[in-house]
């Protein structure tokens, strides 16, 4: 399975010390010892993960243990350009709505409530499938391999010491 993390909440995921951890926290197992995947991409995206100064470097771990998915950032911006038209005060995050629907990814670990009527909007999909939404512990059965997206796969789980090896971040 593999899931795009919206960057409002990569601190959530992956920080222990992060007060909203508990929440997230089954999303950074489910990565780390599970088959999970982190689905990337795209230019806004890679900005935005600049900003974070206190884990920039964590994809880098993931990356090596084969944990990461990458799509290509033109696919991505172009994408991001068809939705920009749908932008509006409460709607700011159109790349995290092309991420998934050029990738097929179909989760997405978000707090942005507000995004989230978007990013269930059928209009932006193939198919008209949409991606579930992980916001919380209440919604860690998500996290299972009936949401692997084709790009995703193969997914496996890393053995401890191997998965240690790589994520020493």
């Amino acid at each position: 399975m593999c899931i795009v993390i919206d960057t409002n909440c990569i601190s959530c995921v992956f920080d222990e010390d992060n007060d909203e951890h508990h929440d997230f926290e089954p999303v950074y197992k489910w990565l780390r010892y599970g088959k999970g995947k982190i689905v990337y991409g795209g230019s806004t995206y890679a900005g935005e993960l600049q900003k974070i100064t206190a884990r920039r470097n964590f994809l880098k771990g993931f990356e090596k243990a084969d944990k990461i998915v990458y799509i290509d950032d033109a696919d991505v911006d172009n994408k991001e350009e068809e939705y920009k038209a749908h932008v509006n005060r409460d709607f700011d995050d159109p790349h995290i709505v092309a991420i998934v629907a050029v990738s097929g990814v179909k989760l997405v670990c978000t707090k942005d409530k507000r995004a989230i009527p978007f990013l269930k909007n059928k209009q932006f999909y193939k198919k008209g499938k949409s991606p579930k939404i992980y916001t919380s512990k209440k919604n860690a059965d998500l996290l299972c391999d009936d949401n692997i997206a084709e790009r995703c796969k193969p997914a496996h789980r890393l053995n401890k010491t191997m998965l240690d090896a790589f994520l020493t971040y």
